[in-house]
């Protein structure tokens, strides 16, 4: 390279010439209502994806049971949160978009609960992983 400076700041535009134009490609993130911050959005994904092992637990035992299986592995609480998880995030900020945190206090998960059917049927948030992987399979969809 006969003139490396150049090509260097050559390099530089370029990337920041893409990266501006991914970021204009992407979808603006409307602001969050009062009382919502980081922490507080974590705290509901958290709860979000605790309210969904819970019940998919109880049901994986049970499938085993009626299976006739009473040795079985236990369930994969971990793989299951790991792919829970980010569907909770979205949700959690798709939530903070719309209420103010004192009106979801109220609400309690309930308010987000079309928003989460919507994502578990394959709309926005939709999960990936092992919970993403589960629902097709209920819906006779390959994995």
């Amino acid at each position: 390279m006969a003139n490396p400076p150049k090509f260097m700041t050559l390099a530089l535009v370029a990337v920041l010439t893409c990266t501006a134009a991914m970021a204009a490609d992407a979808p603006a993130r409307k602001p969050w209502k009062d009382g919502w911050d980081r922490k507080q959005i974590k705290a509901f994904a958290y709860a979000c994806t605790d309210g969904l092992i819970q019940p998919a637990a109880r049901d994986y035992k049970a499938a085993a049971l009626a299976d006739g299986v009473t040795l079985h592995k236990p369930f994969p609480e971990k793989e299951f949160r790991d792919s829970a998880l980010p569907m909770c995030l979205c949700i959690s900020e798709r939530v903070a978009e719309t209420w103010t945190l004192a009106e979801m206090e109220k609400q309690g998960l309930q308010g987000a609960k079309p928003m989460i059917d919507e994502a578990l049927d394959g709309g926005r948030c939709k999960p990936d992983g092992m919970l993403g992987d589960i629902i097709k399979k209920r819906k006779g969809a390959p994995p």
